[in-house]
């Protein structure tokens, strides 16, 4: 039963008040009793000693002070039993069982003493952790659940009471990407384990839930217990899932955008294409007027790879405009940056930019085509604007293609304006730009797919020197592919 949040309202308070009542009538029973034994009888024996059970029983229920005046009551009690029975006897052997019962009282009430303050303790952080918001689990290396507290039965559904010794993957129907012998291995071999389970809850909702577990030994070193801390994250995964469909909604909207940008390059691509097939097809015509087979097939042939050039164009252009998943394949980075720059390429021929590329290597790596290649015609066309920028003769624009520590690292180097140093923290923020019809999310968007492919990226710019844009990515062996 719980109250106001963060108490817990006893509903056994009054039995238990009743029942703390009874023992310490029982309590001054037996201590009365004791000393009226010492008092009134002449045992051979020290008959004071049993005041320890009086301490011993008294533990459980007495405070830390209430214990201490207990021991010190018995004391008394002694003292004043050696003193009524042999006032007249002093120096004797009763005097020797005296000393032994106080010293025997003393011992353990301060063995008492201790005892309460470590239980003390171990309740207090008991209580604390009962009210955790967290799901704590304790169960057995079998997974037979030994403690539940209130941040679990508020998760799941269930009371202590309904739970305890029953096996805790199958109450919660437990799922996870590791099979639970690999997972209780991993905690055999690191003593912790941490990832996601898919548990159900007694109303039959599915939770996502972010678990880490402890693992305990005994003194031999054999597995006894498994503590489980566990947190509902299943709106937070859910908002990561809709945080990941906006951003591929704006990355197929930058795309769309950037297309429309190229539109002139696109358009002269495909006419260069077609006017090539057409004067092909004439000339093939003209060849087979004359009988001349082999000229007629040579043109014919041009026809054909013309044509196949305009279909290319117009297939990355659908590609790229495509709204999908992203699909991670093994991809060599030099035909990204060719497929890249043939879409470019009329511009760069337009603003008479002389284009320079490293010897070109294959180095691959795993990812998407479609969404590198939209990193790559971004920084590409920043660094073409930014050298129309300037006013120089010096029009230039350098691609290398390296590796880096077992990385793919791709930069982009023009001869332009450069970038403030002040703006360079802010270049990948949502909305900066420098460019004064710009709208800030075209470096963004290359960050966040450069990030989810496991790799990253930066800027260096002195101002007035150019600006340089980078990528690293993981090398994928040629081995592993084949």
């Amino acid at each position: 039963m719980q109250g106001f949040p963060g108490q817990e309202i006893d509903a056994m308070a009054p039995e238990r008040g009743a029942f703390n009542d009874l023992l310490l009538r029982f309590i001054c029973l037996i201590t009365l009793a004791i000393f009226i034994v010492d008092t009134l009888t002449s045992f051979e024996i020290a008959v004071a000693v049993l005041y320890v059970l009086v301490i011993m029983i008294a533990t459980t229920r007495l405070l830390v002070r209430g214990i201490r005046l207990l021991a010190v009551i018995c004391s008394c009690l002694t003292l004043a039993a050696f003193l009524l029975s042999h006032h007249n006897q002093f120096f004797s052997e009763a005097l020797a069982r005296c000393l032994v019962s106080l010293v025997a009282i003393a011992v353990a009430g301060w063995l008492a003493v201790k005892s309460r303050k470590v239980t003390d303790r171990l309740r207090e952080q008991f209580a604390l952790l009962s009210q955790t918001h967290d799901a704590i689990i304790v169960c057995t290396f079998d997974s037979r659940i030994r403690s539940w507290n209130s941040g679990a039965e508020a998760l799941y559904g269930w009371t202590a009471d309904e739970v305890i010794g029953r096996d805790c993957w199958d109450l919660l129907c437990s799922r996870s990407s590791q099979a639970p012998q690999a997972i209780k291995a991993e905690l055999l071999e690191k003593g912790v384990w941490e990832g996601e389970l898919i548990e159900t809850t007694r109303a039959g909702k599915e939770v996502t839930i972010l678990s880490r577990w402890s693992l305990h030994r005994d003194q031999l070193g054999n597995p006894r217990a498994i503590l489980a801390s566990n947190n509902d994250v299943t709106d937070r995964r859910l908002a990561e899932v809709a945080l990941h469909r906006s951003q591929a909604e704006l990355a197929h909207v930058s795309r769309v955008s950037m297309l429309g940008e190229l539109g002139t390059s696109i358009a002269h691509e495909v006419n260069q294409s077609l006017a090539a097939i057409v004067t092909n097809a004439e000339a093939a015509q003209r060849w087979l007027d004359r009988a001349d087979a082999h000229e007629a097939r040579v043109a014919i042939g041009r026809v054909a790879s013309n044509a196949r050039r305009a279909s290319d164009v117009i297939q990355r252009i659908r590609e790229h405009t495509r709204k999908a998943e992203p699909r991670h394949e093994c991809l060599d980075i030099e035909s990204v940056v060719s497929e890249s720059l043939t879409l470019l390429e009329r511009d760069i021929q337009h603003r008479r930019i002389q284009l320079f590329r490293s010897p070109v290597r294959r180095l691959t790596v795993r990812g998407d085509r479609i969404q590198l290649q939209q990193v790559m015609i971004n920084l590409l066309i920043n660094g073409i604007d930014a050298i129309d920028e300037r006013e120089g003769s010096t029009r230039h624009l350098y691609i290398e293609v390296c590796e880096q520590d077992q990385q793919v690292q791709v930069t982009v180097r023009d001869s332009g304006t450069g970038i403030e140093e002040e703006h360079l923290d802010m270049l990948f923020n949502a909305f900066f730009t420098t460019k004064d019809e710009g709208i800030g999310i075209g470096l963004p968007i290359c960050r966040s797919i450069i990030e989810v492919h496991g790799g990253r990226i930066w800027a260096d710019s002195r101002a007035g020197e150019g600006a340089t844009l980078s990528f690293v990515l993981p090398r994928v062996c040629e081995e592993v592919i084949a």
